[in-house]
């Protein structure tokens, strides 16, 4: 299991031409298919656009960089990790259970396989971040994350689980 804040930043190395071609920005996850659709180049005229690398040109993400066939840029349509952290995080019952910290993705960064939650610093502090696996999210919308009853707000940790 990956978090996205340690690919966040890694450089981009093209693997055709073996130039390093920028640094993550950001990913594009598809809410729908709970899956990455690809990433965003740091800086110039990538900034803010939906114009990134696919994630079929990827080739591995490395622990230090992240390699791609080469540099192929398309339209990315999608929720941004950054727009991800600070949702809220409900139950159905209508129970606050914190706000997303990161999102946590298989081993192969295909694939979301959970989120890591926030129920305030003071809980963080005392009971460390809680994490939520996708068998226990209800609806992963745009802006919010509704989980089913079961998940409480400081045993997060204990759900269990691998990726």
């Amino acid at each position: 299991m990956r978090r996205t804040r340690e690919i966040i930043g890694l450089p981009i190395l093209d693997l055709k031409s073996g130039d390093s071609i920028g640094w993550v920005q950001d990913l594009v996850f598809d809410n729908e298919k709970d899956e990455v659709v690809g990433i965003l180049l740091e800086g110039g005229h990538f900034f803010q656009s939906s114009k990134g690398i696919p994630k079929q040109a990827i080739v591995a993400v490395g622990k230090d960089a992240l390699t791609v066939r080469e540099k192929i840029i398309a339209d990315l349509q999608g929720t941004r990790w950054s727009d991800k952290v600070g949702n809220e995080v409900y139950t159905q019952a209508g129970e606050a259970r914190g706000e997303i910290e990161d999102v946590f993705l298989d081993d192969s960064v295909e694939k979301i396989v959970g989120f890591e939650v926030s129920d305030g610093l003071f809980a963080d502090l005392l009971y460390g971040r809680g994490m939520i696996l996708k068998p226990h999210v209800m609806i992963n919308g745009k802006d919010i994350l509704i989980v089913d009853n079961q998940v409480a707000p400081l045993d997060q940790t204990n759900e269990g689980g691998g990726g």
